[in-house]
C-alpha cells in the first residue's frame, strides 16, 4: 500500500523547502545567502518515516535472487566460473545432499537458496587469487562476510553444506534450485506462467515445436539430446524468473542461449547447435516443462 513505502516526491521536498525550511539571510543588507532550517527537515522526515510499517525480515519468508537476467557478461554465475575452476558434485555426494535438502521445510529451502545467492555476489568482489578451489563455503564466510545480516542462520547449521567446497557450489545452488523448484515454487507458478493459460491446442503445438527444434533435432549437439537436461535447466529458469519484474513476452530462446542457465560442461558453440523460433516466448517456459515431464514418463 502506498502509505507503507517511504516516497521523497521531488515537489513535495521543494515546497517543504521554500515554505518552512528555508529564510533568505538580510542580516548584511544585501546578502542573497539563504539559511536552512534543517530541524525542520530533519523532523519532517522523522515524522514521515515514523509512519512507516516495520517489516519483520525475520519471518518474512522470500527467494532473494539477484542474479541479472539481460547479459551473459554481467551473471554472477558466470563470474564466479571465471573466479573458481568448477567442479560436478560426485554421485554419492549429490544423493546425500538432495536427501539431505528434502528434509528441509519450505521456508528453510528459500532462506538457504537465498543466502546463496548473497554469497555470489561477494565471490564476485574477491580476487581470484585470494579464493582456493578447496576452501568450504564456512571458511570463506568467515573470512570474507564481515555482516552476516544478508545470510541466514541456516547457512551454517547445516553442516553438510557448510562444508561443501566452492569448486562445487555452483552444481550445488543448481541441484537446490532445482529441488526448491519442485518442493516449494511449483506451487506458486505465476498465473501469466500457468497451463489453464493456454487453450490444450496451443500448449500442444509450443511443445511439438520446442522439442523438433530442440533435443529432439537431428543435428544437435550429442550433450543437448538429454530430456533430463533440458528439464532440470528449465526447472532453473522458471525459479529465476518468478522472483524478477521482468517481460515475459519475449523469445524464450534469448534465455536458451545463456550460459549461466546451464550445466558448467555447456558452452557457447553448443547452445549455437539449435534455435527455438520467436513465438515461442518465456510466457510458454512453464507449459513446456510440464510437456517435458508428461513425455518422459
Amino acid at each position: 500500500r502506498s502509505e507503507h513505502v517511504l516516497s521523497l516526491d521531488r515537489n513535495f521536498l521543494s515546497r517543504k523547502l521554500i515554505n518552512d525550511s528555508l529564510v533568505l539571510n538580510y542580516q548584511y543588507g544585501k546578502s542573497k545567502d539563504i539559511i536552512y532550517d534543517y530541524e525542520e527537515i530533519e523532523i519532517t522526515l522523522r515524522n514521515m518515516i515514523s509512519k512507516l510499517v516495520l517489516i519483520d525480515t525475520d519471518k518474512l519468508n522470500l527467494l532473494t535472487y539477484q542474479f541479472e537476467l539481460y547479459g551473459n557478461e554481467t551473471s554472477l554465475i558466470n563470474e564466479v566460473r571465471a573466479r573458481i575452476e568448477q567442479e560436478p558434485l560426485t554421485n554419492d555426494d549429490r544423493t546425500r545432499l538432495r536427501r539431505l535438502i528434502k528434509t528441509m521445510n519450505p521456508d528453510d529451502i528459500l532462506h538457504y537458496l537465498g543466502s546463496l545467492d548473497n554469497i555470489f555476489t561477494y565471490i564476485r568482489t574477491i580476487a581470484a587469487e585470494r579464493l582456493r578451489q578447496d576452501m568450504t563455503v564456512q571458511l570463506f564466510i568467515e573470512q570474507f562476510i564481515r555482516s552476516k545480516s544478508r545470510l541466514n542462520d541456516s547457512i551454517l547449521r547445516w553442516t553438510d553444506f557448510s562444508a561443501i567446497q566452492l569448486r562445487y557450489i555452483i552444481d550445488f545452488h543448481e541441484m537446490f534450485e532445482e529441488i526448491a523448484f519442485d518442493q516449494v515454487l511449483r506451487a506458486y507458478i505465476k498465473k501469466e506462467l500457468a497451463e489453464e493459460t493456454f487453450i490444450q491446442e496451443e500448449r500442444k503445438r509450443i511443445i511439438d515445436a520446442f522439442c523438433r527444434a530442440t533435443f529432439e533435432k537431428e543435428k544437435i549437439i550429442e550433450k543437448l539430446k538429454s530430456i533430463d537436461l533440458w528439464i532440470a535447466m528449465l526447472k532453473r529458469l522458471i525459479v529465476r524468473i518468478l522472483n524478477a519484474n521482468i517481460s515475459l513476452d519475449v523469445p524464450l530462446q534469448i534465455y536458451l542461449e545463456r550460459t549461466d542457465l546451464w550445466n558448467n560442461g555447456v558452452n557457447y558453440d553448443d547452445l549455437a547447435t539449435f534455435e527455438v523460433e520467436d513465438d515461442i516466448l518465456l510466457q510458454h517456459t512453464y507449459v513446456i516443462l510440464t510437456g517435458l515431464e508428461n513425455k518422459k514418463k
